[in-house]
């Protein structure tokens, strides 16, 4: 027989948006304790059904008969500051825009985005060798920017870096704002401003970019010059994205790895052993640096770059004999399922050893989301880190800090307060 889920209103003015903006892990744990693992609140004012088991997630995740709408799901929760991204197409339309971005994350081009990068690297290693310590998110974020400026925007002209950057920061702030409506002045309203400027941008930059330079960007373009490819204006659309997906999920991916390095000398020191040897644009070399692809794991565990994804329902269904109403919204949260004591052993913990045994298999991790839109930019994101750590361990004895690393895990993980990192 089925049921509905219990409803927990929340605030009678702000439901539960507030507290989720805040310390969205807590909020939920606490819920789970009153009502167990499904049950109603509100955010943004609408009521969403929450599911936290791995065995419902998977099912919402893998949507076999088409009940679930991720287009809707993330209009509603990131509005249209982000219309049209992959994540927010649906069914058909979604297969076959990911078919044609698929290409441009194909092996080659992988190993060719890892060649560009190795100069922005080896520039922001020498960089930290004149320094004691460096501010850490602020210096991963301004790390992540400067590849994102490579492979994305394709652009020579420095003196146009600064105006990037602030329309970059404006569109991704956008996401994370409490207030849904572009009123004067708000996150949102400069986040559609930027949009608009980006898509001007970047239809610009697609008539004139030279597809022989291999950047994630040219690969997309290429895709305009088959009879069924992308628009200009839907490559515009997609980089607008890209970045929201690539670059702050990386930044606190890094953040939080980084850390824990500063307080582990023994498995610094292992990460340093490994990298001997190791090509750092051989993807086959890379795929083999486990210690490096634990801590990446680890991260992605304990702060997933996606924390909670919402659906719309499109018809009326169920899921696990709950009673679900079309035209409702539902929500999964891999942040939850990462950090539930059922699951993982002492999740409160910070420990990349728990994923150096490659046969065992968690039924509830979900990394990169799911099914149909599970994140295609994956192993990249893998790549990407491990050169960063690899350069990092390579170039430095010692990494240590004496402050406390608190990351508010959602919207989009990121830190409350920088930490300040010491090198010698």
């Amino acid at each position: 027989m089925m049921t509905k889920p219990p409803l927990d209103k929340g605030n009678p003015i702000f439901g539960h948006s507030i507290k989720f903006n805040n310390d969205a892990l807590s909020l939920i744990q606490d819920l789970q304790v009153k009502y167990g693992d499904v049950f109603e609140i509100s955010i943004l004012n609408e009521r969403v059904t929450m599911f936290m088991s791995p065995s419902a997630t998977k099912h919402i995740y893998l949507d076999p008969e088409d009940n679930f709408s991720s287009k809707h799901g993330w209009e509603f929760s990131l509005g249209k500051a982000f219309e049209n991204g992959l994540m927010l197409r649906d069914f058909d339309d979604h297969k076959f825009h990911r078919g044609l971005l698929q290409d441009s994350f194909r092996r080659d081009a992988l190993v060719n985005y890892l060649h560009i990068i190795q100069p922005i690297l080896d520039e922001w290693i020498e960089n930290l060798k004149s320094k004691k310590s460096f501010n850490l998110y602020e210096t991963m974020k301004g790390l992540m920017f400067k590849i994102s400026i490579e492979l994305f925007f394709d652009e020579i002209d420095n003196s146009r870096l600064k105006e990037l950057e602030r329309l970059f920061t404006d569109s991704i702030k956008s996401a994370t704002s409490v207030v849904r409506t572009p009123l004067p002045f708000t996150k949102l309203k400069k986040g559609l401003k930027a949009r608009q400027e980006l898509l001007t941008y970047f239809q610009k930059k697609a008539e004139t970019v030279d597809i022989d330079k291999k950047t994630l960007f040219s690969e997309l373009v290429k895709t305009n010059k088959h009879e069924t490819g992308l628009s200009n204006y839907e490559i515009a659309e997609h980089m607008i994205f890209l970045l929201l997906a690539a670059h702050d999920t990386t930044t606190s991916t890094l953040t939080s790895a980084i850390h824990h390095l500063s307080t582990n000398k023994n498995f610094y020191e292992q990460l340093k052993d490994e990298s001997n040897g190791i090509s750092f644009t051989d993807i086959a070399d890379l795929k083999n640096g486990l210690k490096a692809e634990s801590l990446f794991s680890e991260a992605m565990r304990k702060y997933p770059p996606v924390p909670f994804s919402v659906r719309y329902v499109m018809r009326d269904t169920e899921v696990e004999n709950y009673k679900l109403d079309g035209g409702t919204y539902v929500a999964i949260g891999p942040l939850v399922l990462h950090n539930d004591e059922r699951y993982w052993d002492r999740p409160d913990t910070y420990n990349p050893e728990r994923f150096l045994d490659t046969d065992e298999i968690n039924d509830s991790y979900f990394p990169f989301s799911g099914g149909a839109h599970t994140c295609l930019g994956k192993f990249f994101a893998s790549y990407l880190f491990k050169n960063v750590i690899y350069k990092l361990v390579t170039n430095f004895d010692n990494i240590s800090s004496s402050e406390p690393l608190s990351i508010n895990p959602a919207p989009i993980p990121y830190p409350r307060k920088d930490v300040k990192i010491s090198i010698s």
